[in-house]
């Protein structure tokens, strides 16, 4: 028998017992990889409805004994896509791993106890003193909670008595934070420090942009911020943040969130109003209904397409509930390559709290230069009667180093404004789009009453017709004019008093227009349709 005994005994000794799970240390060396939302062009973000995503990359110390674990990594990002966690520094390959959304609240608490034993501290009505018994929760729900006891089955306040209760043991299955749990195999006892890299859900970020012009007209201060966007509860704090600009190609992934229904400890909807009388102190309150979708709190209008501008007010509700920080150091952000996209990174680490959009610097360049001119365009109909646009006010530079820029630029809202009064005062708000080195960039100011367009046909026979516009301006400078002949009735321009030019798949005629004075440009066009 002593044999079997020792057969028995190195069998144990062989496969040692599973412990209990394993909690991984508090994550370090955080980095952040934002990548914007693909469908958004510049316009604002809304916290509760981010379309970006996020590369988190964070280490961890883990303490493994000898055999097969459960394996938890508390506090990562409620927005993680599981099938995308990647882990480094394991000696052993994982053998499972999920997402436990079940996270600790209120609501989570209560419906975890159903069937178990709470202790219910309620009012005696007899002697008005308070008095405790055990009690079974039968069901929770948003129309109220129902518990048992030696009486029978109640309503949770409902008695009309001051009532509440307190669980007898800890909730199972339930979180504190967002946890990704891994089931490990390890054939011996190990400190190791684990790499978790992983896709994120519920991130986003934006540019934006102010440009204060010169007295003299010819040059602009130009500074740029980044607004970081994370609409999940866990701060990544201490992180080193880039930003990637470019469309990315990438598929639609449904996010996992806890969708169960609140469990409300009210008696609702079982009273009346008719029982309660309204008092000047105490006015109805009514009951958010439960919705198949989490409650947005940050609710933007259909209307409103308004984004943060650092130095402007924000124009929303929406955008003043919503927290917002801003980094304090001015440091630049360093433009990267990644492929074919532009990656920028935030030179120090920074937090990027739960819920909040923070903005930190982007770039800051003085003295951009540009040129002023304005510009409307010529439509013909088919009846030779001639339509226009109002005159445009425009701003024209170049993305390069003779102009004080030439780095790439991520699309985003710029603020125009300018000096007067001894105060900013803002011109336009004009949408910057994906700009590249060297590239031009053309800003709408707005349009203009001083610089006037008229136009009239003056001779009309077989094909040909000859047209006759004058630009006035009523300002007190010379401006440069940019008349744009519209290309849509298969026209050619055969005869002309100024020259006209082709740029950018536009025919443009160029002209100086004095201060106070107006000129006459006149072209005669030939249609070529059959």
């Amino acid at each position: 028998m002593r044999w079997l005994l020792a057969m028995i005994l190195s069998l144990i000794a062989a496969f040692p017992a599973v412990a209990r799970d394993v909690v991984a240390g508090a994550p370090g060396d955080v980095s952040l990889t934002i990548y914007r939302d693909p469908y958004r062009d510049s316009g604002a973000m809304q916290l509760n409805d981010l379309g970006g995503f996020a590369v988190v990359s964070e280490t961890r110390r883990v303490t493994l004994p000898a055999g097969r674990h459960r394996l938890r990594f508390v506090g990562v990002v409620d927005g993680i896509i599981p099938a995308s966690a990647v882990m480094s520094g394991l000696p052993a390959g994982v053998v499972e791993r999920n997402q436990d959304a079940a996270l600790l609240s209120p609501s989570s608490l209560m419906r975890a106890a159903r069937g178990k034993s709470i202790m219910l501290t309620r009012t005696d009505p007899a002697t008005g003193k308070a008095m405790r018994l055990p009690a079974e929760i039968v069901s929770a729900s948003e129309d109220g909670v129902v518990f048992h006891t030696k009486d029978g089955d109640e309503a949770l306040r409902c008695s009309g008595y001051p009532e509440t209760f307190r669980y007898g043991r800890d909730a199972e299955g339930l979180f504190a934070q967002p946890t990704l749990s891994v089931m490990v195999d390890v054939s011996r006892a190990m400190t190791v420090k684990v790499t978790l890299t992983y896709l994120a859900q519920g991130f986003d970020w934006n540019a934006s942009y102010t440009a204060r012009l010169n007295p003299a007209g010819t040059a602009f201060d130009l500074g740029g911020w980044i607004t970081l966007a994370n609409g999940n509860s866990v701060s990544l704090n201490n992180a080193q943040v880039q930003i990637v600009a470019g469309r990315l190609s990438r598929a639609m992934v449904d996010r996992i969130v806890d969708n169960a229904p609140a469990a409300i400890a009210r008696c609702w909807p079982m009273e009346k109003t008719s029982d309660i009388p309204e008092k000047p102190d105490r006015p109805y309150v009514l009951v958010q209904p439960y919705l198949e979708r989490p409650y947005r709190r940050w609710r933007q209008p259909d209307n409103d397409k308004g984004g943060i501008i650092v130095t402007a007010q924000r124009r929303t509700q929406m955008m003043q509930d919503t927290p917002t920080a801003v980094s304090a150091y001015s440091s630049e952000a360093i433009q990267e390559q990644l492929g074919d996209l532009k990656m920028y990174r935030i030179p120090r680490l920074t937090s990027v709290a739960a819920m909040q959009m923070k903005q930190t610097r982007l770039l800051e360049r003085a003295g951009v230069s540009y040129e002023r001119y304005y510009t409307a365009r010529i439509y013909i109909n088919p009846n030779k009667q001639p339509w226009f646009d109002q005159t445009v006010a425009m701003l024209r530079t170049r993305n390069d180093k003779k102009h004080s820029l030439g780095l790439p630029l991520p699309a985003g809202i710029l603020l125009i404004d300018q000096f007067q009064f001894g105060r900013p005062m803002v011109l336009a708000e004009p949408e910057l789009g994906d700009t590249a080195v060297d590239e031009k960039i053309e800003l709408a100011i707005g349009a203009v009453s001083d610089v006037t367009v008229q136009s009239r046909c003056i001779d009309d026979k077989d094909r040909k017709y000859v047209m006759e516009t004058t630009i006035t301006n009523a300002g007190a400078t010379e401006i440069q004019f940019e008349l744009e002949i519209e290309n849509g009735l298969d026209l050619k321009i055969t005869n002309s008093t100024i020259a006209v030019i082709e740029r950018d798949g536009k025919r443009l005629m160029l002209i100086t227009i004095p201060a106070g004075g107006a000129v006459i440009a006149g072209y005669t066009g030939h249609y070529q349709y059959d």
